[in-house]
């Protein structure tokens, strides 16, 4: 006697269940494509791959396609009910982004962690450029705000700042500890509302516009280059305060 269904049964449980996230889905989305909120999660994520576009070059290491598929994810989850599922997208984010500034000036070190990029935490300090190569987010962004300290608006400063205050909420959104407490099972989706959806590009805009500051420092020829459309984009996605202290100058790392 078998307890588990057996092929036909799952295939026709496979159907129910299937049925049921669609419509799941299409009342998320419809309801998130109603909502003026969600259109600033989208136009966020649009300014924000304006912006990395523009400062994509061969040189950065690793390169900014990995962010910028992130950043495409995020409007996709949100509207589909994985609000809590994009908050750990965005934790990626931050880490992608500390990476390229710090791997992009240490070779060596992207080498070896390219040779073993889920091998975790390395605790072997006397292996230093496998130590260097897998450490903790933390050590990235202290790194990034060290070497932005030659920053000359210190607007990069802040960003760092900025990151490291959104990481903390980006953090909490990674751990389990808000589901220990459950004393019932928690439906699959988060319902859309427009409360929900300010709450979440808050976040979001905190961590897409400091990332493009700090990005945009690191990557100043770059960014001095950016077209109409992509500092259009940076100035809408970092507010008036930024746009006029960038205008005002001098912005970003001096290249060496």
């Amino acid at each position: 006697m078998s307890f588990t269904p057996k092929a036909a049964q799952l295939a026709e449980q496979i159907n129910s269940y299937v049925g049921n996230a669609t419509s799941i889905v299409r009342a998320s989305l419809a309801a998130a494509q109603a909502s003026a909120p969600f259109s600033d999660v989208y136009h966020i994520s649009l300014s924000t791959d304006a912006v990395l576009r523009g400062l994509t070059n061969a040189k950065l290491q690793p390169r900014l396609v990995a962010a910028r598929s992130i950043v495409l994810r995020i409007p996709f989850l949100v509207g589909m009910g994985q609000q809590s599922v994009a908050m750990v997208e965005l934790r990626r984010f931050v880490e992608l982004v500390c990476w390229t500034v710090y791997f992009s000036d240490h070779r060596v070190e992207w080498q070896c962690f390219q040779q073993e990029p889920g091998v975790g935490f390395s605790q072997e300090g006397r292996k230093p450029i496998s130590y260097a190569a897998h450490r903790e987010l933390s050590y990235y962004v202290e790194y990034a705000r060290e070497l932005m300290q030659a920053e000359e608006s210190g607007l990069a400063i802040e960003a760092v700042d900025g990151i490291k205050q959104a990481s903390h909420q980006l953090n909490a959104s990674v751990h389990a500890g808000q589901l220990a407490s459950a004393t019932v099972m928690k439906p699959p989706h988060e319902p859309i509302s427009d409360a929900g959806l300010r709450r979440f590009s808050a976040v979001q805009r905190q961590v897409f516009a400091n990332c493009c500051i700090l990005l945009s420092a690191y990557c100043r020829p770059q960014f001095d280059k950016l077209n109409a459309v992509g500092r259009a984009h940076f100035d809408w996605l970092v507010g008036a305060r930024v746009r006029k202290r960038v205008r005002q100058g001098p912005f970003g790392l001096t290249p060496l």
